[in-house]
């Protein structure tokens, strides 16, 4: 008892903890992993939304470039000068005054240097720097190459040590070969071309030739207004690399973390994300591009995710706090409930062991309307119909053993009447034999009565037709209706030797089809004729309904003009005076077979006798006094010709509404 509260209390307790764990860990957790990536997704967008006002930040410090460049190029005097074959010193003077003239304060502020070069590419000013510009010459300069064809040029660009000094952006270059790193450079440059009143001009064709150029450029090494722009309109550090390193960065002592994929000449994206989880930072990268489309530098942005680590430790501390709580009131609220489910379990252990040792009135007492008093409630309903049935069972088996000596007594009778049943069994197979061979004598009184019938009948027939045509001579009134009688009589016990003979045919399997490919409208046709001067007495119509190109059917001729009488003759037989008989042909598409239906408008028939009307010696039930004259073997006939040639026949009626019968007849 001890052990199984123990292993049972356990497992609930353990059960409670393992749910609220569950409940609230898991879905805390997940919880947790969705909303930590959803937060580095908006890290994400918002260093794409960075990226972009960094792009616009740049473009517009191009622009402000193109501007001044414009500004001084479109300056009437500097084109004159330019224009004119004057001695190079002279000219320097002339253009340097013009240059230091152009430029405005605000000017002067935006651009790092300003060049003019003349239409050989011959230095003729420099803002940066005040030694001696003659001599030096920038016509291999791609920039210069450009504004000198007329076109406007403007990129980033990576100057040496010596052309950085010439510019007067750097003090000194380093001795050696190189003079040190090179500088990277916002170049912008714009053609300077002729004006239209030059006297004295240099030899041209007019106002679209190029006769200088002017360059505007900015200086990253040197200058950090723009990445300082960046900064306070994003808070994050900007910086510039070249494939040597760092160019100049917003923060000091900066340690670069340049992908060096952008350098390689593989296909990378104009700009891209890189996410440092070490460093609790996100990195956003953006191309800079030469004027030839090369990777001249690239432009890097970087802002702090630290918040996101801390945000999610936080959010862990809380996860484990809340699974702590949960995990204690489990404990509590699963003690609670083991106490309250143990103690009932403990006695239906209880009652369970007193009716296992036979005490059958041992009863469990429930308090309360939980599902355990329920369950107390049905052990003890449980009890007391387990004690009735035994006393039943007992009481029964005294009727079993009482039984089993009158089925003792029974099977001795039984015994006795089994051998009486196989005497009558006998019998019966004896009568069975009788009957079969007085049926065969049926068949052929029936079949011999009806030939011998048949010939004298057709020879009254036919001296009762020459009488009533005047072949022996003239007779009254009352003798052409009394040999009319007789005819017509004659002509019915002629139906009836007919059916007769054929259904002890059908009986006797002796009937055979003589199959052969019929014309269904010619079979009509000659239905018509035979019933025509029997339509034209009882002043009935006939419609025929039969397609065109209608296939032959596969039929004996005989049996299917047999089975058209007598569905004709029948409608016409119930069909009033006026009345029309309409028979109609149809083939469905894709079928093997034919539908033949008659129709007719006359008294029709209740529903429940459409089941009987093709049984042998059938007839409809009439209640409004008229008869109608035969046998009631036409239709059974028609039914066992027609199944006979591999199809099915039906009826369908209504009261009042005429009849409907309907056949079907394979083609092949």
């Amino acid at each position: 008892m001890k052990s199984f509260q123990t292993s049972l209390g356990t497992r609930l307790v353990v059960a409670f903890i393992l749910v609220v764990l569950g409940a609230t860990s898991i879905p805390t957790i997940l919880q947790v992993r969705a909303l930590y990536g959803r937060i580095h997704e908006e890290a994400r967008r918002r260093m794409i939304s960075d990226l972009e006002v960094c792009s616009l930040v740049l473009d517009r410090k191009k622009r402000t470039l193109t501007r001044v460049a414009r500004s001084v190029s479109h300056n009437m005097y500097l084109g004159r000068i330019l224009a004119h074959d004057i001695q190079a010193p002279a000219k320097a003077e002339m253009i340097k005054g013009v240059g230091k003239n152009s430029l405005s304060d605000a000017d002067r502020a935006e651009v790092s240097f300003l060049t003019i070069v003349d239409g050989n590419g011959d230095v003729l000013f420099r803002s940066g720097n005040e030694f001696e510009t003659l001599g030096y010459n920038l016509s291999s300069d791609s920039f210069v190459q450009e504004a000198l064809k007329g076109r406007s040029a403007a990129g980033y660009a990576l100057m040496d040590a010596t052309a950085l000094w010439e510019e007067g952006l750097i003090e000194n270059p380093l001795p050696g070969p190189g003079g040190g790193p090179p500088g990277l450079v916002l170049k912008v440059a714009a053609p300077v071309f002729r004006a239209p009143d030059a006297s004295n001009a240099l030899p041209g064709d007019g106002r679209s030739d190029a006769v200088g150029a002017v360059i505007a450029g900015y200086y990253f090494n040197g200058e950090d207004d723009v990445l300082r722009d960046i900064f306070g309109r994003t808070g994050g550090v900007a910086s510039v690399y070249t494939v040597d390193g760092l160019v100049n960065s917003t923060r000091e002592n900066w340690i670069p973390t340049l992908p060096r994929e952008f350098f390689t000449g593989g296909k990378t994206a104009e700009r891209r994300i890189r996410n440092f989880l070490d460093r609790g930072e996100i990195g956003g990268y953006m191309k800079l591009r030469a004027l030839d489309g090369s990777v001249a530098a690239v432009f890097e942005l970087r802002t702090s995710t630290a918040f996101i680590a801390s945000a999610r430790s936080q959010m862990l501390k809380n996860t484990i706090f809340y699974s702590v709580i949960g995990l204690l009131l489990a404990m509590l609220l699963g003690l609670v409930i083991t106490r309250r489910i143990t103690g009932p379990i403990r006695n239906l252990q209880k009652g369970a062991e007193q009716i296992g040792r036979g005490n059958m009135d041992f009863r469990i007492e429930a308090s309360g309307h939980d599902e355990i008093a329920q369950l107390a409630e049905s052990f003890n309903v449980m009890a007391a119909r387990l004690s009735q049935s035994m006393r039943e069972m007992r009481q029964s088996k005294q009727q079993v053993e009482d039984y089993s000596t009158r089925l003792k007594s029974a099977h001795a009778s039984l015994e006795m009447y089994s051998r009486e049943l196989e005497k009558v069994n006998q019998q019966l197979l004896d009568s069975n034999i009788k009957l079969q061979k007085a049926n065969e004598v049926k068949d052929t009184f029936l079949s011999t009565v009806s030939h011998e019938l048949k010939t004298p009948l057709t020879t009254i027939i036919g001296y009762v037709s020459m009488f009533l045509e005047g072949a022996l001579g003239e007779i009254s009134d009352n003798q052409r209706e009394a040999l009319e009688v007789v005819l017509r009589r004659g002509r019915n016990l002629q139906e009836l030797i007919a059916d007769l003979l054929s259904l002890s045919r059908l009986d006797a399997g002796r009937l055979e089809l003589r199959r052969r490919y019929v014309d269904l409208a010619h079979e009509l046709r000659t239905v018509e004729e035979v019933f025509s001067e029997r339509l034209r007495q009882s002043r009935l119509q006939i419609l025929m309904s039969v397609p065109e190109h209608l296939p032959r059917v596969n039929a004996d001729s005989e049996r299917l003009g047999q089975i058209l009488f007598n569905l004709v003759g029948n409608a016409i037989k119930f069909t009033p005076s006026g009345g029309t008989i309409t028979i109609r042909i149809s083939h469905p598409q894709d079928a093997n077979h034919v539908i033949v239906s008659v129709s007719d408008t006359g008294i029709g028939m209740p529903r429940h006798e459409l089941s009987h009307i093709f049984d042998r010696f059938y007839q409809v039930d009439r209640r409004d006094g008229r008869e109608y004259p035969g046998t009631g073997l036409g239709l059974a006939i028609s039914r066992e010709l027609v199944e006979l040639h591999g199809g099915r026949i039906w009826a369908e009626s209504e009261p009042g509404k005429g009849s409907v019968f309907s056949f079907t007849l394979p083609i092949n």
